[in-house]
């Protein structure tokens, strides 16, 4: 894919996590972005952003540039939200503080901060979302563009995923959207034992207009971006991981009860014991690095704010 491709109606405001741009934007927004890209004549690319992206792409460069190129990189994850949450909250101390006392302060004031978030993330999550407004989970927003889709006649394919299962979630889907076109599926191979060009060229033959892509991250969004521009009738491509799961029945999701109160990750993981050390990166490991980057740059802020009234006299 060109990384001089021009977009046109991009969001300009978004919230950066760890570097990683997220555009903070509702379900309602998201669906207009659908209709637009379908219709502008240009080549568009979402992410689903989670935690783990997040924690992926703080070791691969390669990945952090693709979700910040990504037409829309939208919050897959209540731990996004808590962070855009938790990181916009200003840390204030008394300029009576000596240097080293304030720096303690402002490490203890952050760590305060750190489990007042976390709980009202877990016990009261509307009052979380003064940031980022919603939750856009891969495995609700591709039943939007799928009806999107139906209802102005654009076709769609699948990628990826077992061949059982991606026959069962077009089953499910034209069942859902008696007016959905599903113009091919193609799963059952292991992820590199195709080449992009045969790939490139069973989805040109099928000729979607949206391609939905089941390989895992960072795989899927590399090979969208690798190989987008290749493929001329595909106006929007979207990275879907385990979605496909979710589509065909094959993993059940939690009661809508538990999502709404941030505990989907504790059902996915009674349901799948072996996804334990992912749940572990992104329900553990992603909070003490967002806290970590928190003090970081808050000396770093405080350190530049300094310079600047010394250098100002």
């Amino acid at each position: 894919m060109k990384e001089d491709k021009q977009k046109s109606d991009k969001i300009p405001d978004m919230v950066s996590i760890l570097g990683i741009n997220i555009h903070p934007i509702t379900k309602k927004d998201f669906e207009k972005k659908i209709v637009y890209f379908l219709k502008d004549g240009q080549q568009h690319y979402i992410v689903t952003t989670n935690p783990e992206f997040i924690i992926t792409a703080a070791t691969d460069r390669e990945f952090k540039k693709i979700i910040n190129y990504a037409d829309l990189s939208i919050a897959d994850g209540n731990g996004l939200i808590w962070a855009s949450h938790f990181l916009a909250r200003p840390v204030k101390v008394s300029s009576g503080f000596t240097r080293q006392k304030a720096k303690a302060y402002r490490k203890r004031k952050i760590r305060q901060q750190l489990f007042f978030t976390l709980a009202v993330n877990l016990l009261r999550p509307s009052s979380s979302r003064n940031v980022i407004p919603e939750r856009l989970s891969g495995s609700d927003i591709i039943f939007d563009i799928c009806r999107i889709t139906a209802e102005n006649d654009h076709s769609l394919f699948l990628l990826g995923g077992e061949k059982d299962v991606s026959l069962e979630a077009r089953l499910k889907l034209e069942k859902m959207f008696p007016e959905i076109i599903i113009s091919g599926i193609k799963g059952g191979f292991i992820k590199d034992s195709i080449s992009d060009e045969e790939l490139v060229e069973t989805v040109n033959k099928a000729k979607p207009d949206v391609l939905f892509i089941s390989l895992g991250h960072p795989y899927q969004e590399k090979w969208i971006f690798r190989n987008l521009d290749k493929m001329p009738t595909v106006k929007i491509a979207v990275g879907i991981g385990g979605s496909l799961d979710f589509l065909s029945g094959k993993i059940r999701r939690a009661p809508e009860w538990m999502q709404k109160i941030n505990l989907e990750w504790l059902y996915r993981l009674i349901q799948e014991p072996r996804r334990y050390q992912r749940i572990k990166r992104a329900v553990y490991e992603f909070p003490k690095l967002v806290y970590q980057h928190k003090i970081v740059e808050t000396e770093r802020a405080k350190e530049e704010k300094d310079n600047q009234k010394i250098n100002s006299f």
